[in-house]
């Protein structure tokens, strides 16, 4: 694709570039991609406030962070990934494998790290995106915008950022995730200043805290399943571990290598080395399998297969823990409505004389303990009415992230509005689009598979503003209506009406 420049206004002293790509994780390599491969085009810059390529994969570095689904679902089919040293790819193999894909497609000097965007703006008679962004002191993206507002407060500008820039572009695609801003340890709980030990999240993991010998509290149930199992192992050495949760989540079972374990990380490499078609036969399989999976077990039309569903899959749960967990374990809402669990390690550690579960309400802290009130639902406790305490020196937050304050921290402003078309399309917001938008996921396939649609889509959606036969891109209010509405009709025939 020819070059293209813009009609620039004379008093016009900003920087300019003509497409923006927000986030340097999955889903911005993957609009690189489009971009450069696909239109044949390069003038584009990639803003990402971190220190590194990976998104929430460069922010999740916790012990047992790992996807939920197998390898072969998580890799764009322009740069197929079959396997690994695991069927399942830990959080730094994925970010690794990010890295790679950027490599060969030569994406690196388009990414701008350590760059925060603070504010875009449209500008009307110029027809641009303005946007601001704060060029960070290196590695302080890494922590979330909460403790930069902090630092900014307690130290000065210095501390934050290097320098404040405004620059201008015709294009602006948002990549930025919904795992971004990790929910924060509540200031309004009693006693939270007077705790003695280290507070810390997931996202956000401390390898210079020392657990060993310690009593370690974890607070969540997805993420925190895969920490609890890594924190229970030798290399720990923990004390206690106590884990906090407020519903019991759907468990279910890791889809098991063809082979064993060795053996399929021995040989799979090579074999479809050689034969790549048995390699996107077997990637085809798995989201082939998704689907049947989203159309018999979340969809309206099947609830018989749901309700077997639920019956073994707590049957298996049962067996698995002491019994004594049996009601605590036990969802009190439909499969589907909250994020599953796919392992089985979890529930077996369970039994470790060292772990206990429990699903009471956090009222308090001290200077040592948790204070712990009734529970969120059932508990198989007599004195269910009764405070109790928990010893902690470290606690451990795997409370999820603010997912529903979509584009945070950034603060964009177009004409009005707005709604969202597609997921990616904003009404009142021209030239102006979003890669991980509103219903963007169903938390069922592989996100991959998702955003690589979603770029593709986008990509044909701006390829007319960069040829120069078209100045803007901009959905209809008709259009997002009735697509809302289609949205809101499509969820009537799925399980989420009843969670």
């Amino acid at each position: 694709m020819e070059s293209f420049t813009r009609k620039r206004a004379s008093n016009i002293e900003n920087g300019y570039v003509p497409v923006l790509i927000i986030g340097a994780g999955a889903t911005s390599i993957a609009m690189g991609y489009q971009l450069k491969v696909k239109l044949g085009f390069d003038q584009f810059r990639i803003l990402e406030r971190q220190s590194g390529i990976g998104g929430c994969w460069w922010s999740n570095r916790y012990p047992g962070v790992a996807f939920r689904g197998p390898t072969a679902s998580y890799s764009f089919s322009f740069a197929p990934n079959y396997v690994s040293p695991h069927l399942y790819p830990t959080g730094q193999e994925f970010q690794k494998y990010l890295q790679q894909v950027a490599d060969k497609y030569r994406l690196n000097p388009r990414i701008q790290l350590n760059t925060d965007v603070a504010e875009f703006r449209w500008i009307e008679e110029d027809a641009e995106w303005e946007a601001m962004l704060h060029h960070l002191v290196p590695g302080i993206g890494d922590i979330s915008a909460r403790d930069r507002q902090e630092r900014l407060a307690r130290s000065g500008p210095g501390s934050v950022y290097i320098k404040k820039e405004k620059i201008r572009a015709r294009l602006v695609v948002t990549c930025a995730g919904f795992l971004v801003g990790p929910n924060p340890w509540p200031p309004s709980l009693p006693g939270r200043n007077t705790f003695k030990g280290e507070v810390f999240h997931t996202g956000r993991w401390r390898d210079d805290v020392d657990l060993d010998g310690k009593d370690v509290v974890v607070i969540g149930a997805c993420s925190a399943a895969q920490v609890v199992l890594s924190l229970l192992k030798e290399s720990y050495y923990v004390k206690s571990l106590t884990q906090v949760m407020r519903r019991a989540p759907w468990v279910m079972p890791r889809l098991q290598e063809p082979f064993e374990k060795e053996k399929f990380a021995r040989y799979a490499p090579t074999v479809l080395r050689y034969l790549p078609i048995l390699g996107r036969l077997y990637g085809y399989g798995i989201h082939v399998l998704v689907e049947l999976i989203w159309l018999l077990l979340l969809h309206q039309k099947h609830p018989k297969w749901r309700k077997a569903m639920e019956k073994d899959t707590l049957e298996r749960t049962r067996k698995l823990i002491p019994e004594k967990y049996h009601r605590m374990m036990t969802p009190d809402y439909p499969y589907g409505c909250k994020r599953r669990i796919f392992d089985s390690d979890w529930l077996e550690s369970m039994n470790n004389s060292n772990f206990t579960l429990t699903n009471r309400k956090i009222v308090g802290v001290d200077e040592k303990h948790l204070k712990l009130g009734t529970p969120y639902t059932f508990n198989a406790d007599s004195e269910e009415d009764s405070e109790q305490q928990i010893l902690a020196d470290v606690i451990i937050l795997a409370n999820g992230f603010e997912g529903t304050r979509w584009l945070h921290p950034i603060s964009v402003i177009g004409r009005d509005g707005p709604q969202v078309y597609m997921t990616v399309a904003v009404d009142g917001f021209p030239n102006f689009f979003m890669a991980i938008g509103p219903n963007s996921t169903n938390a069922i396939a592989s996100l991959l598979l998702t955003v690589e649609n979603i770029t593709a889509y986008i990509a044909t959606m701006i390829k007319p503003v960069l040829k120069g036969d078209a100045a803007l891109v901009e959905v209809k209010k008709e259009a997002v209506r009735e697509w809302t509405e289609s949205i809101q009709q499509g969820l009537q025939a799925t399980v989420f009406v009843d969670c």
